[in-house]
């Protein structure tokens, strides 16, 4: 049965080389596509992802990092260090604001920081971090995209600041990041005397959150899972449907190349069948060469298209360093699951055929 369903998908070449391209660029645009999608929400959880805060105190109905703006007193600062069970409390202070980089308009997200307490850049690829407020680390991607050099100055709302480093994974497609120190960010948005978040490391008790929101009152607390899973809503949502049809639509393409590739063969092999079938052979073993055929057309699609998909990230990553695509065993694993859904809906008509075959019509022919 094998070395039927073999002669039979091998007999024209550029038939199966057309279906296994067809299946390969398919492969290749859903592993792209959950590459991005995966990488867009690396990008978007990066800082929460890598700063050491197990909660987060907002402004009262503020429950996102990125989705919305929060205004707090610094007056909150010491009654957070009260509660028994923290360890570590940084005060953060973001905004997103527009610059102007070579007459090009760019929006970035400017997040300041207190040096000594931490809640900054958490990988520096080429400098230091900030120490004075006329200092600046801006996101090396921004950095390369724009030309922007250590030692440079960088204009941020009238104000210039002096870039001292430049940060690693700190962009997205969308904005990159800008930090400064706490001081200087309010002082450039004229809110001193407040802070956006307090970011909160607690030793590992449950109990700390209740702690928290007890002692603060008009304020919001939320766990760094809870922001995290927010921003993703707020920020990917919108994007995550229309890909995730896209991927639908691949896998349906696919199917459908693999589906006439193996028909064609099919029809072509009408009068085998008719006299396999004369001979005793069941249709169970007849769609058993179908789905074999079906099965090998997917398989040789798929591994071009791995190998095809590695090729155009890393070309995509080269060209546009700020999109992310992250291609890995859990995505290789369910586009391979997606080859043999394709190969067993594609063999579904050629089967259908097998089994309507009458031998006694074949040799009337």
């Amino acid at each position: 049965m094998v070395p039927i369903a073999w002669r039979n998908l091998f007999e024209d070449r550029l038939r199966l080389a057309i279906s296994v391209g067809g299946v390969a660029l398919s492969i290749m645009l859903v592993l792209l596509l959950n590459g991005f999608l995966t990488g867009m929400n690396q990008q978007i959880t990066a800082y929460i992802d890598n700063t050491p805060a197990d909660y987060y105190v907002s402004q009262k109905g503020v429950a996102n990092l990125q989705g919305a703006g929060s205004i707090i007193t610094r007056s909150n600062l010491q009654k957070v260090e009260s509660v028994e069970g923290v360890r570590a409390v940084m005060p953060v202070f973001t905004q997103y604001v527009i610059v102007e980089i070579h007459r090009k308009k760019v929006t970035a997200f400017l997040l300041g920081y207190e040096p000594e307490r931490g809640g900054g850049p958490w990988q520096i690829a080429e400098g230091r971090a900030v120490n004075d407020g006329d200092e600046m680390v801006i996101d090396r991607v921004l950095a390369k995209r724009h030309g922007l050099k250590l030692g440079e100055e960088l204009e941020v709302l009238g104000k210039r600041f002096r870039i001292v480093g430049l940060s690693k994974g700190t962009a997205s497609w969308m904005v990159s990041m800008l930090f400064t120190t706490h001081e200087a960010a309010t002082a450039l948005l004229r809110a001193q005397g407040t802070t956006s978040y307090i970011l909160v490391d607690g030793d590992g008790d449950s109990r700390v959150g209740e702690r928290l929101k007890a002692a603060l009152g008009e304020t919001n607390v939320v766990t760094r899972a809870t922001i995290a899973a927010n921003d993703l809503k707020f920020l990917a949502g919108v994007f995550s449907t229309p890909l995730r049809m896209m991927v639908l639509i691949a896998v349906g393409i696919g199917a459908l190349l693999v589906g006439l590739t193996i028909y064609s063969a099919t029809v072509e092999r009408a009068r085998e069948y008719g006299v396999v079938k004369a001979i005793g052979m069941r249709n169970r073993r007849l769609y058993g060469i179908v789905v074999r055929q079906a099965l090998g057309a997917a398989g040789l699609g798929f591994a071009a298209g791995v190998l095809l998909v590695w090729l155009v990230a890393a070309g995509i990553q080269q060209t546009w360093p700020q999109f992310l695509i992250v291609v890995d065993l859990t995505s290789i694993f369910q586009a391979a699951a997606g080859a043999v859904a394709m190969a067993l809906v594609a063999s579904l008509v050629p089967a259908r055929y097998v089994a309507n075959i009458d031998p006694a019509r074949i040799y009337r022919k």
